[in-house]
């Protein structure tokens, strides 16, 4: 199962169109996510402030802003080996 990280901060109109557009690929059952929410984990609020929602693999980050879903596809089919 291929892991993603979903930083965010709740009442983010920007997070919150990127984690609806996430639905196709969290319904796939390929990808779980793992979602953290700057409000909650305030030691990372330094490190990322304004620039979420932020979509990461492992270090990797994937999409700042928002969702670019033709690389994010192109990314995980890369991981499949296809």
């Amino acid at each position: 199962m291929i892991t993603l990280r979903f930083v965010y901060r709740s009442g983010c109109h920007l997070c919150e169109a990127m984690w609806a557009e996430l639905d196709g690929v969290r319904a796939s059952g390929e990808v779980d996510f793992e979602l953290i929410d700057l409000a909650r984990e305030r030691h990372l609020e330094e490190r990322y402030g304004e620039n979420i929602p932020l979509l990461f693999h492992g270090e990797r980050e994937l999409c700042r802003y928002f969702l670019d879903m033709q690389k994010l596809g192109d990314y995980l089919d890369g991981l499949r080996g296809g």
